[in-house]
């Protein structure tokens, strides 16, 4: 298995409604900084070309706790989590974007193959239509499989009121008769409180977004993207990007962010590296939490 190195191998690639109250205006007579912000990012994102499949549509929505503890989020028909509040009223996924969600990099032969799905920043559009296998109240559990044959995603996303947490529970199944290798990651463009310019960071099983306690323009939240199951010889990395655009699936570190990242529009990556038996599955559990 290959080792993840993100630090080592980043590469000069250039790439190409639960809506927050934006921070009040200092002065009124004209917008704040973060309200231009957010419209030259409206702008960029809908320039983008999508494939059909793409959607930040709400199919599934779950609410819990009170008062500090309290969740709110939404589930995509595709598994993506498009809109997430903790404490509610406080936005932490971009209300802008609604971009969040999974990528698969197949890097077993010489030439790989990307599969992903990144809410309006679109899909890569080489899955077949996705399956809800079941859901309740407190869970939804989401099967694509890529319209190679080669792999499918059962993803279990589940409200843990206890905690105000997201659990995530992503299983590959490797549909060949070979073993393979593959990437496997989470993404989220992070926008806390609808202020754009945050910090970010991450460590080997985590990465993290935040508004620091000494902010004027924004209320003191972040949001925790974390790694909480076993990894049976599976590699991880938490990180953060420079950029809200997605990764690439198959360079995951071409954005990475070697240094603490002050007041920035950034985003969060969490990177699985895993060999997958033939006809066989690997699962990863992570969660989103409020910070």
């Amino acid at each position: 298995m290959k080792t993840l190195l993100v630090t080592f191998t980043v590469l000069a690639l250039s790439f190409f409604s639960f809506a927050g109250t934006p921070p009040q205006r200092a002065n009124d007579s004209e917008p704040d900084a973060n309200t231009l912000l957010r419209q030259q990012k409206l702008d960029v994102v809908n320039a983008l070309l999508r494939s059909p499949q793409a959607t930040t549509d709400c199919s599934f929505t779950f609410t819990s706790g009170l008062n500090n503890n309290t969740l709110e989020y939404c589930v995509t028909s595709n598994g993506n989590i498009a809109e997430l509040q903790t404490p509610i009223r406080h936005p932490l996924i971009s209300v802008d974007d609604r971009s969040e969600g999974y990528a698969i990099c197949d890097v077993s032969g010489s030439n790989r193959v990307a599969y992903s799905d990144f809410g309006l920043f679109g899909d890569s559009g080489n899955w077949l239509p996705p399956t809800t296998v079941s859901q309740n109240a407190t869970s939804v559990r989401i099967a694509r499989t890529t319209n190679d044959g080669v792999w499918t995603l059962t993803q279990t996303i589940s409200q843990i009121a206890t905690n105000a947490s997201v659990r995530i529970v992503m299983t590959l199944r490797n549909n060949t008769a070979v073993p393979r290798e593959a990437f496997l990651m989470r993404y989220a463009d992070v926008d806390a409180d609808a202020f754009l310019q945050n910090n970010f960071d991450g460590t080997t099983g985590s990465a993290f977004a935040w508004n620091s306690i000494s902010s004027e323009a924004a209320a003191p939240v972040g949001l925790l993207l974390q790694n909480i199951g076993t990894l049976n010889g599976i590699g991880s990395e938490g990180f953060a990007q420079n950029t809200f655009f997605p990764p690439n699936p198959c360079n995951p570190g071409a954005h990475f962010a070697p240094t603490t990242l002050l007041s920035t529009d950034g985003s969060l990556v969490l990177l699985y590296d895993m060999v997958v038996p033939r006809g066989g599955a690997q699962s990863v559990t992570l969660t989103y939490k409020g910070l």
